[in-house]
């Protein structure tokens, strides 16, 4: 007798903890909708359910509420279900089609602000790496030496400095030169040095010369152009001599020479530059050894001032 006692008593304890987690379920079933609600948000919010029972729980609310025209509520019910516990779904087979497109509604909304949080936290990641970029790249350049440019930094590696086509320069020059003429006539080269002075900007540069000597005592001017910005720039001008007057034996008037040179310019540094040019030029009432032509090779040495 006890033990068909026990066993009946081990039967109805399952069958009365189905029916008091059931009961807000079937109030919703029968219709009584406000009932339903009530017993449903107790459930809900019960924590000796499961979180899985309170989730169904949930859905029946929703459900609930819907029926009972309260659409901002059951909204708010299938929210927080799919944020709690978005595995648990509304079963298109249980509950009307009203509740089934708006749970569609609130997950796609949900969705899309997800994505676009999620796009956010990737733009502020984004930004703030370039904003570290940035910051890193501000303290490299401030701990560069103060004559570097910024982004100039593998340069500290290359050639010595030489002087750059863009800037002015004062240019003292001492060059030493021989005229061919006497060669090219039969007769004798003729050697002298020059004393000349060179001013320029760019690649534009113009030279004055003097050239102290015997019989080629002389003025010189030249206009020249530099090609390049390297440490070597090939260089061409245009050349006027003139002789003055009683400098020559065979001439009592000036004589003059009108030509061009081709040459070029090394800056041994920024103030050393080897010079080299050779000339020709056509003279113009020059006495007639010259036979009315002179070829002119210089090399000489400049000091930039600045």
């Amino acid at each position: 007798m006890h033990l068909r006692a026990l066993s009946l008593l081990l039967l109805l304890i399952p069958l009365s903890t189905w029916a008091a987690e059931m009961r807000g379920i079937r109030l919703y079933a029968r219709g009584e909708y406000v009932r339903a609600s009530r017993a449903l948000k107790e459930e809900v919010n019960n924590p000796r359910r499961s979180e899985k029972e309170r989730a169904r729980a949930r859905v029946y609310l929703a459900a609930s509420l819907l029926a009972l025209e309260k659409t901002d509520e059951a909204r708010q019910q299938l929210e927080e279900l799919a944020l709690l516990y978005p595995e648990q779904r509304v079963d298109s087979a249980l509950f009307p089609p009203e509740l089934v497109e708006l749970e569609k509604v609130v997950r796609s909304r949900l969705q899309a602000e997800r994505l676009r949080e999620e796009a956010e936290q990737a733009e502020r990641e984004r930004l703030a790496a370039a904003e570290e970029a940035e910051r890193r790249r501000r303290e490299q350049e401030a701990q560069l030496p103060p004559s570097v440019e910024p982004g100039s930094a593998g340069e500290l590696q290359g050639t010595a400095s030489t002087p750059s086509p863009s800037t002015i320069r004062l240019r003292p020059e001492l060059t030493g030169y021989s005229d061919a003429a006497g060669a090219l006539s039969g007769g004798k080269v003729s050697f002298g040095l020059g004393l000349g002075l060179t001013v320029g900007g760019g690649p534009v540069e113009g030279t004055v010369r003097a050239l102290p000597g015997g019989e080629r005592w002389a003025w010189e001017l030249e206009a020249g152009y530099l090609f390049g910005t390297g440490a070597f720039q090939p260089r061409v001008a245009l050349r006027g001599t003139l002789f003055p007057r009683g400098t020559v034996e065979t001439s009592d008037g000036s004589w003059v020479g009108i030509g061009g040179a081709l040459g070029g310019r090394l800056a041994l540094s920024p103030q050393l530059t080897l010079l080299a040019d050779v000339g020709a030029e056509y003279l113009v009432n020059a006495p007639a050894r010259y036979n009315g032509g002179v070829f002119v090779i210089s090399a000489g040495v400049g000091y930039n001032l600045f």
